[in-house]
């Protein structure tokens, strides 16, 4: 599927590329945090930001889509073909997705048990 804006993202005409909001940038930082991993400046820092968010991103529009009722799933497709705006996508959501918020919510927990999970397998597999 094309690139899947959602509340929490949206595209700007300027640099056509995600914008993080200020909630959403919290969040990632304490993420980074929480795993324990300290970039060595604020470059790689936004960059290890941009990097998450975009996987965020991707894993936060699944699971709408997977929450959303089929019969509105052609009315999202077009309307994130026609580049709707943050608002009306929020909108839209919030009218068609059953319990929308709390779906939201888990979502977020979702994804950072996940990244957590995945920082963790990591390291703890044995080096060769």
């Amino acid at each position: 599927m094309a690139d899947q804006s959602i509340p929490l993202l949206t595209k700007t005409p300027q640099t056509s590329g995600l914008q993080m909001t200020q909630e959403v940038k919290v969040y990632l930082e304490g993420l980074l945090e929480d795993a324990g991993i300290t970039p060595v400046d604020e470059l790689m820092k936004e960059e290890l930001l941009k990097e998450i968010y975009v996987r965020l991103d991707n894993y936060l529009a699944t699971v709408i889509l997977d929450n959303m009722p089929t019969e509105h799933l052609d009315t999202f497709i077009k309307m994130n073909e026609e580049k709707k705006s943050k608002e009306e996508m929020e909108t839209f959501f919030k009218e068609k997705v059953p319990n929308y918020k709390e779906i939201l919510t888990k979502a977020f927990a979702g994804f950072r048990d996940l990244y957590l999970g995945n920082i963790t397998a990591t390291r703890n597999t044995p080096k060769n």
